[in-house]
């Protein structure tokens, strides 16, 4: 499925004074997949398939990224998405959900996860900010208020392919960088996307700390075990810190493990949800 394809079949729901565009795909237990920066909900596409077929898969794009609300002046810091997907799960009747997240999204996962602990079922993460692993230097930069008026959208994107490309054991198809990066191709997306560098706040993982050990839900941990911009180290100290939470360390995999090693992350995270059903 390409991104084009993948967008069309988004729907919207208003939270507030937002929106949010999301795939809704399948049915049974809703499991809810939450991508990081600079991705979007395509970045799921092939585990969407594979999971739909026994689960309700659904798979938002955060306020300011990709199809969701882009417009300027919110608040787009974990701490907020966490909210905004609290509400967006109440917007669209969903009390609780498994939970599979990567980056920021698993940052924001962590925050449910510990504030909000009725939505998460089970929870599954990759490659996830938390502590203070984040963020890595090419997203501080990015998130710089120059940033907006020294580079072009085409410029933006130029630079970001090159700084994906790090987070690929071998590098995809063009095809999954252009999927990638399609929503910030524009002037506007350009914008959007340096404001949410801009609120990438380590803080908001660091403070949540010493809520780690209270959290109920059964927790898969997978990671490239090669990745650059989140170390294999906050993984393990994850698996330390969360109970009875389960590391698996994916080798020739980096950052983007669900793109380096999708046959192995489709049947781990297929077992984690199936197992005591």
């Amino acid at each position: 499925m390409n991104w084009r394809e993948f967008q069309t079949l988004q729907k919207v729901a208003e939270v507030g004074e937002r929106f949010v565009s999301y795939i809704d795909e399948g049915a049974g237990e809703p499991v809810i997949l939450i991508h990081g920066i600079p991705t979007w909900g395509y970045l799921w596409h092939k585990l969407i398939l594979v999971l739909s077929k026994q689960n309700r898969v659904l798979a938002p794009d955060l306020v300011g990224f990709g199809y969701s609300d882009k417009r300027d002046n919110f608040d787009r810091s974990i701490a907020r998405q966490t909210e905004m997907i609290d509400a967006w799960m109440e917007t669209i009747g969903i009390d609780s959900a498994h939970i599979v997240a990567h980056d920021i999204g698993g940052g924001a996962a962590l925050r449910l996860a510990t504030h909000f602990p009725r939505r998460v079922k089970k929870l599954c993460l990759m490659n996830s900010v938390c502590y203070d692993s984040w963020p890595i230097e090419a997203m501080i930069q990015l998130g710089h208020p120059n940033a907006y008026y020294a580079l072009s959208a085409p410029h933006t994107v130029t630079v970001l392919r090159q700084m994906l490309k790090q987070g690929f054991d071998e590098t995809p198809d063009d095809e999954i960088l252009d999927g990638i990066l399609a929503p910030y191709s524009t002037e506007a997306g350009k914008l959007s996307l340096i404001r949410n560098a801009t609120a990438l706040n380590t803080n908001l993982t660091a403070e949540i700390t010493h809520l780690l050990h209270k959290i109920e839900a059964k927790t898969l941990i997978l990671w490239g075990a090669d990745d650059k911009f989140q170390l294999l180290k906050f993984g393990k100290r994850l698996a330390d810190d969360i109970p009875d939470a389960q590391l698996i360390p994916l080798e020739n995999a980096r950052h983007f493990v669900m793109i380096d090693q999708p046959e192995a992350v489709e049947r781990h995270v297929s077992a984690f949800l199936e197992a005591g059903r």
